[in-house]
């Protein structure tokens, strides 16, 4: 998804080419002309050079857009200093100038420093200054994203939509979705209707591998915008036509894009769904680890973070039974161990680093379940010594431990006395009876 900011500020600028021209891309020239107040062209009387710059004179002789008349007098200003893209003697030599042109301080002067400047021998029935098609798409979608960010910023969601519901077909639907994502950050109420609308545009898209493209485009700015209905829908829309595609680098990069909605709506499960599906192992990992940071502000000071956790390794365990199910719910017990752990190094934060321990220790992760029995045995109190000993005991047994781990489990439950082993018994089964041992303790762990 393309967002040029900063092209904002080229679209207001009037720096001279001298300044900018050598440095500023094609793209940025095209968009200026796309803010043009009129595009003519002018029978060119007279040229007057004033330092680095030039006004020319002349009589109109054909509108192409903007509110001149053919046959009025008019008279512009154009950079024609050394560098320019038009030299005073060149300018001197044309009999027609077609020119983009835009209100300045000193008149009407030309938009993009006479970059689309073109000199011509006669006036012509169409323009001779005509830009990439695909360049004026993607500065119109600029242009156009900005101005309903600055709408929608307002609050003012008919003029925002106005401004989305054009003619491109494609425009349209990637612009209705940006809309949609922007009313939903504001909570403007007709944010739904918008991401509706934007998710029928996708599916009216003809050409296929346009709707591919386009609709990965919209997914991105419903999902970012937490569109989340319909960033869901349009993800399974999409999702047959990206399990399609042959060519493995593409399918990855638009299996990545329905992981990033999915996972950004809330959709642990099938965000875990679509991830299983990218051929390369080390993204996977890498999204592995960051996937609970998906979750702004993910921390021990967000009340949503344990939730969260819990939400994304009940995805991980809905996985079929496999290698990549087993890797995702140990790279997640791994992150919430890590989080607990330092949580647990400030005082204040101790009940919720136990909770946070909790999440991965309930998986049977080892060292999540060895973390939370340090804990509850430092909170002293019989049932904090009772759940002591039944997490040593499931630490006994997790996985990702080892034989250290289980070692140091059996060693601590010989310091609990046989009361507190029996109780802790009860909890990992009611009907448990008899004298229970520490290798008693961990074999109840284990069923």
């Amino acid at each position: 998804m393309k967002r040029t900011v900063p092209l904002v500020l080229l679209l207001l600028s009037s720096t001279s080419a001298l300044a900018a021209g050598a440095a500023m891309e094609a793209r940025n020239y095209v968009a200026r002309r796309l803010t043009a107040e009129s595009h003519v062209q002018v029978e060119v009387a007279g040229v007057d050079v004033s330092g680095a710059a030039c006004r020319v004179s002349g009589t109109v002789r054909k509108v192409f857009a903007g509110k001149p008349t053919v046959g009025e007098p008019l008279s512009f200003l154009v950079p024609c200093g050394a560098g320019a893209f038009w030299p005073a003697e060149k300018l001197k030599a044309a009999k027609v100038a077609e020119v983009f042109l835009k209100s300045g301080l000193g008149g009407l002067e030309a938009v993009d420093d006479g970059e689309g400047l073109r000199g011509l021998a006669a006036v012509t029935g169409q323009p001779q200054s005509v830009d990439d098609p695909a360049l004026v798409r993607e500065m119109t979608e600029s242009i156009a994203r900005y101005r309903i960010e600055g709408e929608t910023s307002r609050r003012d969601a008919t003029a925002a939509l106005s401004l989305a519901r054009v003619a491109d077909p494609v425009l349209r639907a990637r612009l209705l979705a940006h809309a949609a994502g922007l009313m939903t950050v504001r909570r403007l109420p007709e944010a739904e209707a918008t991401a509706d609308e934007a998710v029928a545009a996708v599916k009216a898209l003809s050409d296929a591998d346009t709707r591919l493209e386009s609709g990965l485009v919209a997914l991105e700015s419903l999902a970012m915008g937490q569109a989340r209905k319909g960033a869901l829908t349009l993800a399974a829309i999409l999702e047959p036509q990206v399990d399609a595609l042959t060519e493995p680098s593409r399918r990855d990069a638009a299996t990545l894009v329905l992981y990033g909605a999915r996972i950004r709506s809330d959709d642990p499960a099938a965000a875990f769904a679509s991830l299983s599906k990218v051929t390369d192992p080390a993204t996977r990992r890498d999204r592995l680890s960051n996937m609970p940071f998906a979750q702004k502000d993910f921390s021990p000071v967000n009340p949503e973070s344990l939730g969260w956790m819990d939400r994304l390794l009940g995805g991980a365990e809905a996985l079929p039974p496999g290698e990549f199910r087993t890797e995702a719910v140990t790279q997640l017990c791994r992150t919430a161990q890590r989080s607990a752990m330092e949580m647990a190094k400030m005082q204040n934060l101790v009940g919720k680093a136990a909770a946070m321990a909790e999440v991965a220790a309930r998986r049977r992760h080892a060292p999540s379940a060895q973390l939370l029995a340090l804990i509850r045995e430092m909170e002293g109190g019989n049932a904090a010594r009772t759940e002591a000993a039944r997490w040593y005991a499931v630490s006994a047994n997790g996985f990702d431990g080892g034989d250290k781990l289980k070692a140091d489990a059996l060693k601590a439950l010989g310091t609990f006395t046989p009361a507190e082993r029996s109780a802790a018994a009860r909890l990992l089964r009611p009907s448990a009876s008899g004298e229970i041992s520490p290798t008693r303790l961990v074999e109840l762990a284990a069923k």
